[in-house]
């Protein structure tokens, strides 16, 4: 799956919708494509996994990256009857965002797909492993299991603590939480998506399974860059249609500034928890302005929405790659072999690493 990926050198993408196309800037080893869906108005990236074909419009990704030597050291997976080991030294973490029973459009899977993940991982002897684990193993100070796979769930959705919840304390699983703060009070609600409130987040936190990282205060949504185009707030220099100017440097920094810090800060006094410095990117895009602003405010782990490589000890701990493994196109089997793939092809080429910016611009 991972080589589908890599092309051969810088492209134009366009996304063909009802009213809209998207242009995408990054680096083009390993960016997935991006496909726009509903549901709180957000973008997020459809990976084609290796079990089913592609269900996604014309996409294009400009960018330049950096690979490195392969190695000639082949991960062979031991048998599933000997406590298989299919990977060491390395997390697969996994992206999901809703889950609910009602098809609905989106990345969003039905509590038996969700249920079926689960039990399969531990079947086949995958451990799931929590964010401290994960932030320890990068830090050099404790070791990672075999076969470690971080999950992780974006926005803050309701089904998170009505669906996932019940699920992991089921099997003990820890997770990761990344909510949009400003959507916890008064809880967020549009269309068919409810957000969760505060009390629901303090209970999953104080369980000792979830851990609750930011996704900014209130970063996630599309800010007009230009006259017939937006970009995510988190990395928009912002354009004013009145006089045709645009945000200064200076201004961005500290309009973001502002918002990430007050997530973490709110974070940190709710829950009195001194500890919070991870943050997913809203919609997987950052730049360098954006890296250096979380670092300014506090924060030291960063999720990208994209990318699907592992993690390993020495991997840019601004760019942690993740799987888009709440796509709907993905079965328990499925994300089972995807899992297995990815560790594999990072194990081969252990020196690539992500582009140095990610950023969409949607035109109208």
């Amino acid at each position: 799956m991972r080589k589908l990926w890599r092309w051969l050198g810088p492209a134009v993408v366009l996304v063909v919708g009802a009213s809209a196309w998207i242009t995408t800037t990054a680096l083009n080893h390993g960016a997935l494509p991006s496909t726009p869906t509903s549901g709180y108005g957000s973008v997020k990236r459809k990976p084609s996994p290796p079990h089913v074909p592609p269900k996604q419009k014309v996409h294009s990704i400009s960018s330049s990256g950096s690979t490195g030597s392969t190695s000639t050291t082949k991960t062979s997976p031991a048998t599933l009857n000997s406590a298989p080991v299919y990977y060491k030294n390395q997390v697969v973490a996994l992206m999901y965002h809703d889950v609910q029973a009602k098809k609905l459009p989106g990345d969003v899977i039905s509590p038996t797909t969700f249920g079926q993940e689960l039990a399969m991982l531990r079947q086949q002897n995958f451990h799931v492993v929590s964010l401290q684990q994960v932030i320890s193993f990068l830090q050099g100070s404790a070791p990672i299991p075999d076969n470690a796979v971080l999950i992780t769930f974006d926005n803050g959705y309701e089904s998170f603590y009505q669906t996932v919840y019940p699920m992991l304390k089921k099997y003990k699983d820890p997770a990761v939480l990344f909510a949009i703060v400003r959507w916890l009070s008064p809880p967020h609600k549009k269309g068919l998506f409810q957000s969760l409130n505060w009390q629901q987040v303090k209970q999953m936190y104080d369980s000792g399974l979830v851990a609750v990282e930011p996704q900014t205060y209130n970063l996630h949504y599309g800010a007009q860059v230009g006259p017939h185009s937006t970009s995510p707030a988190s990395v928009a220099r912002l354009y004013n249609p009145a006089n045709g100017s645009v945000e200064s440097l200076a201004q961005y920094d500290a309009r973001v500034y502002a918002d990430v810090a007050r997530a973490r800060q709110e974070l940190m006094t709710r829950l009195h928890e001194p500890n919070v410095d991870a943050m997913c990117y809203p919609f997987g895009d950052y730049n360098p302005s954006f890296v250096h602003v979380l670092q300014k405010a506090g924060y030291r782990y960063m999720f990208t929405a994209s990318f699907g490589w592992g993690i390993l000890q020495h991997t840019n701990p601004t760019t942690l790659y993740r799987i888009d493994a709440g796509s709907p196109y993905f079965t328990a089997p499925g994300l089972i072999s995807t899992i297995r793939q990815i560790a594999t092809d990072t194990a081969n080429n252990p020196t690539w690493h992500a582009p140095s910016q990610y950023v969409q611009v949607w035109h109208y």
